[in-house]
């Protein structure tokens, strides 16, 4: 690890044993046993390059350590080294860079300039956000903030599903009940209207093989670009399109890439052709494929069906091959369910027998299931439904911000209404991203209105109840100290000060394992850590006091005060970084 705490301290290892920053920076970290140090340093690997055993080695470091770093005490024990270092000594290392740039402690180089595409969300026109696409949109939404965070140029791009034959049957249905562009106008919900036409027209087809013909014949007519067709279709696209952006604007989420599968239909014939020209092809079944045994995988990857048509793997390596084309992506990232995984695989494998320069930069970043406590049937859920309807991600959404307005109204009735309407949005919004959020992302998602709003538990509430416990404090502190002294780092003596500036300082270690594996949860888990820290440290003061951030002595109260704003900075732009809202009250 290396932070705004141990980047000092690790110069100071690295010329000592002879050895690279990068080296230490991955011994260094807390120790094993929690309360025996601060940081603990294993010397084993470091011994042989700095010529001695590694008794002697951490010897050695605790000498330098304490000559030229003072408030540290270094203890070597045996080949182990014991770093503790006193709450001021923390302050200072922490405090300054946090008063020059807020954000620091969550912002790292790693990416160096880099870029990277992430695609996710990527829902099918026609069709409504359902609740299970919040773990694709919140975890991809995550992760791109994560990424900017962390130094890389992030590209964030919605592959939409808006092409197949899924449009020949609903432009069919429209034919058939002689709709005008006036009776999707006038609907209340354009999307439902759109859904409500495409189950009627394939219930009908399935009865009459006629109307399946006639399905067929508009979806040529469409790939054939007839200019009825393709009218049709880009009303039911910016139709979606514009119910897509609603539900968007309300959880925070922006694109810098629409395109979708329509964009790519005309320019798969170069790749086509590249993949003839290599020797790659095959017929099975009468379909093209690419055999893949060679690499391990027992199915070919299909790249045309029987009747030439196209499909997945090949819409995915056109469209790969234009992002690196427009981007020069240094990572592409895929997020997508782990059903898809061998999906991925294949089209992946293709491009490296392609010999694709990106190949190996792309990943698959697969997630688990949400399932919803479906209150009616009192069991969990794929598919929750109310009086029967299945409940779509906006419905979710909404009842969760109903049912957090009624907690703020019952905690603070003194809050202004409109301050009550953007907290409870806030709130709700982000129980229910939270909620996906601090889940490893493989594992299954369980959502509860009831436990996501619990503002006791590991909940975007807790998170969001410690921001505004702070911001409360900042307010009273001016009523208290009208003339507050200037801030001093060596009056945080406390150790629950030092256990939060601990914590702050290990977010960026957090940031860098989150984007490196691309799990949120782990900056989650930072941030609950952080905010359990603070509320213990807070609480000290309900038993003395002098522990209290509003205390009588104001030198030390403006010296808390300080560490106040720098951990309420923190927690919110982590609470930003996830994708969730920073209320100052609640």
């Amino acid at each position: 690890m290396q932070d705004l705490l141990t980047a000092p301290l690790i110069a100071t290892i690295a010329e000592t044993a002879k050895a690279t920053a990068e080296q230490v920076s991955k011994l260094l970290g807390p120790p094993t046993k929690a309360g025996m140090a601060d940081l603990a340093l294993p010397c084993f690997a470091l011994a042989k390059g700095a010529g001695c055993n590694p008794a002697e080695l951490a010897g050695n470091i605790a000498s330098a350590l304490e000559t030229t770093h003072p408030g540290i005490q270094a203890q070597a024990a045996g080949p182990f080294l014991n770093i503790t270092l006193t709450p001021a000594a923390v302050a200072q290392a922490i405090i300054t860079p946090c008063l020059e740039n807020p954000q620091r402690p969550l912002r790292s180089q790693l990416g160096d300039g880099k870029t990277i595409c992430v695609d996710f969300s990527s829902p099918n026109i026609a069709k409504h956000l359902a609740f299970h696409h919040i773990r694709s949109t919140m975890i991809g939404n995550a992760l791109a903030h994560l990424y900017d965070a962390a130094g890389w140029n992030t590209v964030r791009i919605n592959f939409l599903g808006d092409w197949g034959t899924a449009f020949g049957r609903l432009i069919a249905g429209w034919k058939r009940e002689n709709y005008s562009l006036n009776d999707l106008n006038s609907a209340e919900d354009k999307v439902t209207f759109l859904n409500e036409l495409y189950v009627r027209i394939s219930q009908a087809a399935k009865a009459d093989e006629t109307v399946m013909d006639e399905a067929r014949a508009w979806s040529k007519k469409l790939e054939d670009g007839d200019s009825e067709a393709r009218e049709l279709w880009q009303i039911f696209k910016d139709a979606s399109l514009t119910e897509f952006n609603r539900v968007y604007d309300l959880v925070g989420v922006h694109f810098d890439s629409w395109k979708g599968e329509a964009y790519y239909e005309d320019k798969m014939q170069p790749l086509l052709d590249e993949l003839e020209h290599s020797g790659l092809l095959s017929v099975s079944d009468d379909a093209t494929v690419v055999d893949l045994s060679d690499v391990g995988l027992k199915k070919p990857c299909l790249i045309k069906r029987a009747d030439g048509g196209t499909l997945y793997a090949t819409r995915d390596l056109t469209a790969c091959d234009d992002r690196f084309a427009e981007f020069n992506f240094d990572r592409s990232v895929y997020v997508v369910d782990l059903g898809q995984s061998l999906h991925f695989k294949e089209w992946y494998a293709v491009a490296k027998k392609l010999g694709r320069s990106y190949a190996d930069n792309l990943r698959h970043v697969g997630f688990g299931i949400v399932l919803m406590w479906d209150e009616e049937n009192e069991k969990w859920a794929r598919v929750a439904t109310r009086n029967g309807v299945p409940m779509l991600l906006t419905d979710v959404l909404n009842e969760s911000i109903e049912r957090a307005r009624a907690i703020i109204e019952e905690k603070n009735p003194d809050l202004p209404e409109a301050e009550k309407e953007s907290v409870a949005k806030a709130v709700g919004m982000g129980a229910v991203v939270f909620n996906d959020l601090k889940n490893g992302r493989t594992n299954d998602v369980k959502f509860k209105f009831e436990d996501a709003l619990n503002m006791q538990g590991e909940t975007g509430p807790y998170l969001q109840f410690a921001h505004a416990r702070l911001c409360s404090i900042e307010r009273k502190f001016t009523d208290l100290h009208s003339d507050a002294p200037a801030a001093n780092t060596a009056l945080l003596t406390r150790t629950e000060e030092k256990d939060v500036l601990l914590h702050i300082s290990r977010l960026q270690a957090a940031l860098e394992r989150a984007v490196d594996e691309d799990e949120p949860s782990v900056l989650a888990s930072g941030l609950l850590s952080l905010a359990s820290t603070v509320s213990s440290w807070l609480t000290a003061g309900n038993t003395d006091r002098s522990a209290r951030v509003l205390c009588e002595d104001a030198a030390v109260s403006s010296s808390r005060l300080q560490l106040v704003r720098i951990t309420r900075a923190t927690l919110g732009e982590g609470l930003r970084l996830l994708g969730l809202g920073a209320p100052e009250r609640m």
